[in-house]
């Protein structure tokens, strides 16, 4: 609770320093003209956005030990961040840029990425204690390799429109998302004494590809010259995503594929600068 009302104070801070300098301005200037805001061809902005989350990972299920598990599961890839609730404000979800070819046309790249990666290492059985003793060394368990890897990027275009206020600037655009999604694990456990068991004969994973098209409609808001709070959401989206699993290598892939249609949703906020 404490955090939003934080982001709001700030926020109003914010605008009555942003009608502040407008007064300033209209006693000093009597409304002399363009006082900066407008962007203009060469032009480069940045912002960092915030709601919901733009990965695709959550459907990422890798299959379980083979043979121990038994089934590979039949989870769909889904674009989990679209949804009616959930959206945060208060989550920084990634970054994009912006460069105006014209006073009105700009194409924009965005997106985010993270990978990981934790190397193996075997496990180490306790010896066997001598009859009557008490056990003193414990067992060590392996630690399984991992390796994660999610990445979106979000090319686009806009026109950007001007307004009766000299610091508001609606825009329309187009966006082609690309998403991809990668998990292996590896677990290198061997047990069983005499008569071994190994765990796994290689290396488990899921992955997922998901593009689409997106329509896009937004405002950018400038506080001050450079300096603007924007909002942005998708009238129109069009998500195709494609995942496979694998138990092992050399078996048979698990695919699942879905299609979304959403309409006015993915809602961001943007807090940006412009050069």
């Amino acid at each position: 609770m404490k955090k939003y009302i934080l982001c709001t104070l700030m926020l109003l801070g914010s605008v009555g320093f942003a009608l502040a300098q407008d007064d300033d301005q209209t006693g000093s200037d009597q409304g002399s003209g363009d006082a900066g805001y407008a962007p203009a061809a060469g032009d480069l902005s940045g912002a960092i956005l915030f709601g919901r989350g733009l990965f695709l990972d959550l459907s990422l299920d890798v299959p379980n030990s083979f043979p121990f598990g038994g089934t590979v599961d039949g989870s769909s890839p889904t674009a989990y961040r679209i949804v009616s609730d959930m959206n945060s404000a208060s989550n920084m979800v990634g970054g994009e840029a912006r460069y105006f070819i014209t006073n009105r046309i700009a194409v924009k790249l965005g997106g985010a990425a993270i990978f990981r990666n934790t190397p193996d290492q075997p496990n180490a059985p306790a010896p066997n204690a001598a009859p009557g003793s008490v056990q003193t060394i414990p067992d060590y368990a392996a630690v399984d390799a991992e390796n994660e890897a999610y990445m979106t990027i979000n090319l686009g275009g806009e026109y950007h429109f001007s307004s009766k206020y000299e610091r508001l600037f609606p825009y329309v655009g187009a966006n082609f998302p690309f998403h991809y999604g990668r998990y292996t694990v590896f677990d290198p456990t061997v047990s069983g004494g005499t008569n071994p068991v190994i765990t796994d004969y290689g290396q488990r994973s899921a992955e997922l590809l998901g593009f689409g098209i997106q329509a896009a409609a937004g405002v950018d808001y400038y506080l001050m010259e450079g300096f603007f709070f924007g909002f942005e959401i998708k009238p129109i989206s069009f998500i195709y995503a494609y995942s496979t699993q694998i138990p092992a290598p050399g078996l048979e892939e698990r695919q699942a594929e879905t299609t979304t249609l959403s309409f006015f949703t993915q809602p961001f906020l943007k807090v940006g600068f412009r050069f």
